[in-house]
């Protein structure tokens, strides 16, 4: 049931993270709004809103206690890491790229985690490494970087190097942030890591010449962003921390970009090639891979017990 738990987390999360592309794509690049600008509004509003609510009753209050001992300073520095750095990092992406492109930065995430966990010296396995490299493969095809005609690597540019500091931001935030969401819960680690981030961005914005939202139709995509982007995702995805183990879950990112070009072709009007569609083929064996994996060292461990 635990597995169930965090396979439907983890899909609420991809979902709403790959929408993410869609909607920075449509700001930045249709209506022009700053990258810095975005992320600051999205955290602020996405924190600001989960506040409200977890705020609204007793159990929530409580939820949202932080515990006594906990370095602040460290703290909020992996907030602003996993919140408002990776997402400037992504809109300034999506600004530069398409959003097919862009979603590059959940492709590489799950091989940022898989090295971070390494380095730390958790245990995985020959079957976890080839279902990362078939996630990788299927993520390299969905993002058209291996086509037809071979790899496709003229077209990159300093949008390419943002969506790699956002994967490696969002590892770091991931990885780092596990022991926090164990001591804390989910909700306390979403809100203050969120508003941790608005602030840190809010002191960036008075010293730049930034372009805001103009238009009530802005402000609205803006709000999609937020709460559909956003709140809802990042609670969804350090919950799933809880029932799913971080390579599992890493594996499961693969799927975002999938996801972003279904929602692209869906939006925004753009196209999907046949080798993109191969590519999920990879993906899904990715994630059965690393599942069979799993759920095998589970009955391991339950069998010694």
């Amino acid at each position: 049931m635990r597995w169930v738990i965090g396979f439907v987390l983890a899909a609420v999360a991809v979902t709403g993270f790959a929408s993410t592309f869609v909607a920075g794509s449509a700001l930045t690049r249709d209506y022009a709004v700053s990258p810095a600008v975005l992320s600051f509004l999205r955290f602020l509003a996405a924190g600001g809103a989960l506040l409200a609510f977890e705020a609204a009753s007793p159990s929530g209050r409580r939820a949202l206690r932080v515990p006594a001992k906990t370095n602040w300073f460290a703290f909020c520095l992996l907030g602003a890491t996993g919140t408002s750095v990776m997402a400037w990092c992504v809109f300034a992406g999506c600004q530069r790229v398409g959003t097919a492109n862009a979603s590059l930065a959940d492709a590489l995430a799950p091989l940022m985690i898989f090295l971070a966990t390494a380095f730390r010296s958790r245990h995985v396995g020959w079957s976890g490494v080839i279902g990362l490299l078939c996630g990788f493969i299927g993520a390299l095809l969905v993002i058209k970087v291996v086509t037809a005609d071979g790899f496709n690597l003229e077209t990159y540019s300093t949008g390419d190097l943002y969506i790699l500091l956002a994967a490696l931001t969002w590892a770091i935030y991931t990885v780092w942030g596990r022991a926090y969401v164990a001591r804390m819960g989910s909700a306390a680690f979403s809100v203050w890591t969120m508003l941790a981030g608005a602030a840190i961005m809010g002191l960036v914005l008075p010293f730049g010449d930034f372009v805001w939202p103009r238009t009530p139709q802005t402000w609205g995509l803006v709000g999609v962003l937020a709460i559909c982007s956003t709140l809802i995702p990042y609670w969804a995805w350090n919950a799933a921390q809880k029932y799913l183990p971080l390579t599992v879950l890493g594996v499961s990112a693969y799927f975002t970009p999938v996801a972003a070009v279904a929602l692209a072709v869906l939006f925004r009007g753009e196209s999907a090639t046949g080798l993109q569609w191969a590519g999920t083929f990879f993906i899904c064996a990715a994630a059965c891979v690393e599942t069979h994996r799993m759920r095998g060292a589970a009955r391991k461990d339950g069998a010694q017990t």
